[in-house]
């Protein structure tokens, strides 16, 4: 089982057995690097992250 696991704005992703409950922390991302999910390929050998940007522009377009 993979998990994020971490505070609010920062989180790593962590690989759990569940036969043994051993831990292991799989990623160390920055502090400024913001997960707010994920997928695993089937196989397992792929992770595709979606990553929160807190320096976005954001622009509204009001047509009449």
């Amino acid at each position: 089982l993979v998990v994020l696991r971490g505070e609010i704005q920062h989180k790593n992703l962590w690989r759990i057995d569940l036969e043994t409950g051993a831990e292991r922390q799989l990623t160390d991302f920055a502090p400024d690097f913001g997960i707010r999910d994920f997928d695993i390929s089937p196989d397992g050998r792929e992770v595709v992250l979606e990553r929160a940007q807190e320096r976005s522009d954001v622009v509204l377009v009001d047509l009449p």
